[in-house]
């Protein structure tokens, strides 16, 4: 009683001060629900606005004529051989796209051309909220193939679903017909629709979907054969062409050739979709031709963005696709409002950050989901609703980088700034809101940020780019300031040292200070327990404190680099002091220096880590090669392993294991082995083999071949052999292959039927080789080649190969590959000049040039079978040298 008393005394300021905010914040509500019926708002009026806008849109692409169409010969093409000339039976055509590229003008074009082929047609367009009854009773409004309106006889009114549906599948049978629904939105639609709409044999009926989501078009593949065509956005050509079409449609002077700069700048801002250039086109034709007013036109596209009557309408558009994602995929979206204008992300670290932030709904995941596959399937639904795009992927398809498109930014920037989700604080805009949770700090220079006191209190989420410089003052308050953070990302940041007080940050998840020049880190990180990433990569941290195994819950821990950019093979980890034992909720650990006195200790805690799926590790020697083994097999959901030896550790002795985890995908070796270790080829689910050093006696190739899923094969300096043959039916799936530092090579064989879908060739410091050249002509997937450091004669052979035997164009490139460890800038007209025929009997000097390299212009020989590009690179470093030797 005594002890709930003084609690009663203690609390009753707290308790008073609460009460009267609540007060306060029920007033408000109050305040906003009258003010509401007052104006005769509903709670959903925005989005009935942007549903009506895009209805009105939709009705203007259906009297687009044939010449306003720009940039979609091929797209007709296509759908009019589906329409036409495929199955005669019930077929789904599905034409996919984001919001704006004109699926629907393309669609109601070849509508209009081909409706009478069927015997009958109908339109329809789906709302957001349809009912299936409603739907159904529109479409028995039909029309046949004489133009005359045909109602199903004794239409049914709304309510019984199985009569609509019969009534419907009856009238069908026996004929062919073409129904489109546009505009789809729902993957439950075509469980409505499936059973009214008859499958007969040998009868050509087709119905057409456009939609944002390729989602709907794969649910329909379970009862029906599916074609699905996704829109891309215009070429640059075809963009500019449209522009100059809609904003100079009444001029017929055309565009002022001082205005051809800022109608590139426009262009390119639209990204190619037809909606956004149109729009803006029709704002840019009622100003005047003048770069002043066109500039400022260009300044402020994005504040004018949600009010402009001409930029509205796409406004809308953008805010259609984004009221119908549920709420945790907007909170996903409404994070790109973090990241600069056309800025790609890595999808680990954008997944990891989303973890961090708590937007993963676990009550929603599957089974034994993780977290970060949840958030992975978050961002495949946002790319699947075309709301984000894909900057990068690897070589097996999955997604690497993602950004989204510059004018959804601008959209995502608005909706983050009426929603106050989070605020850009930059030269531009500096200062922000007492209330804002999240800051990404962009270009901001060292007076201005000193200049503005700032309150933190309230800030969860920090993310900066762009910053050069910061005083130290300046970078302690930063850390000093953020009590509550939770996330903080100073990717690049101008930071030396990490202060002591980020332990205070005592609610941190997300700690990244990727490519800073931090040397050490202090012993209060033991203090952030919640902590879940801890990215350290391209820093100067060598060696971590004993604390860092106090971080229980950390998840991602990155902290390694290379000796230097020309040198990446030289892979640099970490040394853990203190142990891992404590960290056994790791899922990404890369990479852990076992080369210390307790390396046997960390390689044995690891056999605990049972969660891991990537990990990498250096340092290794002859003696705990067993130890990693038995790690290793105790980690069944390892996707990825990278391994490398100490320097004169013998070699890496990995026979001891026997069952290796099924699931990997990717396999790193770098250093001397042995033999070949046996459990490689028994991995069926690998896409990525690197063998670095490895100096085999035995060619590995023959075990190599049959991995059935490897698309990616690097091999530096893998064995002695004087000649690597490549037989027919050997690596059916591979696409890129890497053949470097092979010093005793002298002949490269590939039999015809070897390599089927090898896109990728190089091939770099193969001194000896002489043989091999006349072997490219038996890739027949081929688009680049590199050859780098690679003998004169050789390169002349290649040149003298391709063209006979290969019909592809030759470009020589400054692309920088492998491993090159001097690379210099080549003149851009010998990287881009490719005009010149190549004529018969012509040899491609490719020889290295004298510095300075001349202005070269390489040939071109037109090509005959495909867009096959083989890019030659030059090897100036040797000239480098060659010519510093003369001078």
């Amino acid at each position: 009683m005594l002890s709930k008393f003084v609690f009663m005394i203690t609390t009753v300021v707290p308790r008073h001060r609460m009460a009267s905010e609540i007060e306060n914040v029920t007033a408000s509500i109050r305040k906003l629900y009258e003010d509401k019926q007052a104006l005769g708002l509903s709670p959903s009026s925005e989005q009935n606005v942007a549903e009506r806008t895009c209805y009105d849109l939709r009705m203007g692409a259906h009297f687009i004529r044939d010449d306003e169409l720009v940039g979609v010969d091929y797209a007709k093409k296509l759908l009019t051989e589906w329409l036409i000339h495929r199955e005669a039976r019930r077929t789904i055509i599905s034409v996919v796209g984001e919001g704006g590229l004109g699926k629907t003008a393309i669609v109601r074009n070849l509508y209009n051309k081909h409706k009478e082929d069927f015997d009958c047609y109908a339109w329809i367009t789906v709302s957001h909220s349809f009912k299936e009854e409603h739907l159904l009773t529109t479409i028995q409004t039909l029309y046949e193939n004489d133009g005359k309106k045909y109602l199903v006889e004794n239409r049914e009114k709304e309510g019984d679903k199985c009569n609509l549906t019969q009534k419907l599948r009856d009238y069908l049978q026996g004929k062919s017909y073409m129904i489109v629904f546009d505009d789809v939105w729902e993957i439950n639609f075509w469980e409505c629709m499936e059973y009214a709409l008859p499958d007969d044999t040998n009868i050509r009926s087709r119905i057409i979907i456009t939609t944002r989501d390729r989602g709907i078009a794969e649910f329909c593949r379970r009862s029906a054969p599916v074609h699905i065509h996704e829109l891309k956005p215009l070429p640059a050509d075809d963009a500019l062409k449209l522009f100059l079409l809609k904003t100079f449609q009444f001029d017929h002077h055309g565009c002022p050739e001082d205005l051809n700069e800022l109608s590139q700048r426009f262009v390119k801002r639209c990204e190619g979709v037809p909606l956004a250039i149109v729009v803006i086109s029709g704002l840019l034709s009622t100003k005047k031709k003048t770069i002043s007013e066109w500039q400022k036109v260009y300044d402020s596209l994005r504040s004018k963005f949600s009010s402009d009557p001409h930029l509205r309408s796409f406004y809308l558009v953008l805010l259609e696709s984004y009221h119908d994602l549920p709420y945790h995929l907007r909170l996903c979206l409404l994070y790109f409002g973090l990241f600069p204008q056309d800025y790609s992300i890595k999808c680990s670290t954008l997944i990891q950050l989303w973890v961090a932030e708590g937007f993963v709904n676990e009550n929603e995941m599957f089974g034994a989901q993780t977290l970060e596959e949840a958030a992975e399937d978050y961002l495949a639904e946002l790319i699947r609703r075309s709301l984000v795009k894909v900057s990068n992927v690897f070589v097996n398809g999955k997604v690497k980088s993602c950004r989204v498109h510059d004018l959804m930014h601008d959209f995502i920037v608005r909706k983050c700034e009426e929603l106050n989700f989070c605020q850009v604080v930059s030269k531009q805009q500096f200062g922000f809101h007492e209330w804002t949770r999240r800051i990404s700090i962009q270009n901001i220079d060292k007076s201005a940020f000193i200049g503005n006191d700032q309150s933190f209190v309230r800030v969860r989420s920090c993310i900066s780019c762009g910053i050069e410089e910061l005083s130290e003052s300046v970078v302690k308050s930063l850390f000093s300031g953020f009590n509550l953070l939770v996330t903080l990302g100073l990717e690049d940041f101008p930071l030396d040292h990490l202060p002591e007080v980020v332990g205070n940050l005592l609610n941190l998840k997300y700690l990244s200070l990727r490519k800073t020049k931090i040397k050490t880190i202090p012993k209060s990180i033991g203090k952030l327990q919640k902590l879940q990433t801890l990215n350290l990569r391209d820093t100067q941290v060598r060696e971590l404190p004993m604390e860092i195994n106090k971080l229980v819950k950390l998840r991602h821990f990155l902290s390694y680099s290379f000796a230097s950019k020309e040198h990446r093979q030289h892979l640099l980890g970490v040394r853990l002091n203190g142990g891992i034992g404590g960290l056994t909720d790791l899922q990404s650990l890369a990479m852990v220096d076992t080369s210390t006195a307790n390396g046997d200790d960390i390689i044995q805690e690891m056999e605990n880590m049972i969660n891991m799926k990537k990990l990498g590790i250096v340092g290794i020697s002859e003696v705990n090669g067993n130890g990693v083994c038995n790690a290793i097999k105790n980690m069944p959901n390892l996707c990825s392993l990278s391994i490398k030896a100490a320097k004169n550790c013998g070699f890496l002795a990995l026979q001891a294991l026997v069952d290796p985890p099924a699931n990997l995908q990717r396999l790193y070796l770098n250093g001397t082995l042995q033999r070949l270790p046996e459990w490689i080829p028994k991995l069926k689910h690998l896409i990525k083999l690197s063998l670095i050093g490895s100096r085999l006696a035995e060619d590995p190739l023959p075990k190599l071949e049959g991995l059935p899923e490897l698309l990616e094969l690097h091999l530096d300096h893998y064995c002695w052999n004087s000649k690597v043959h490549f037989k027919c039916g050997w690596f059916e799936k591979l696409k890129e292959l890497t053949l470097q530092r092979m010093n005793t090579l002298r002949t490269l064989k590939i039999d015809k039927g070897a390599l089927p879908k090898l896109e990728v060739l190089r091939l770099g410091s193969c001194p000896q080789i002489i043989e091999g050249a006349d072997a490219i002509q038996n890739l027949e997937a081929l688009k680049n080649l590199y050859l780098i450091d690679m003998p004169i004669k050789f390169k002349d052979d290649i040149a003298l190969n391709i063209p006979y035997n290969i019909d592809m164009p030759i470009q020589l490139s400054n692309d920088i590959a492998l491993n090159n460890p001097k690379d210099i800038d080549m003149p851009r007209q010998f990287a881009n000049d490719i005009s010149t025929p190549l004529k018969e009997n012509t040899t491609l000097d490719i020889s290295p040039p004298l510095l300075p390299p001349p202005q070269l212009t390489p040939p071109c020989l037109p090509p005959r079978r495909g867009q096959l590009k083989v890019k030659v690179l030059q090897d100036l470093a040797s000239a480098a040298i060659r010519s510093l030797s003369a001078a």
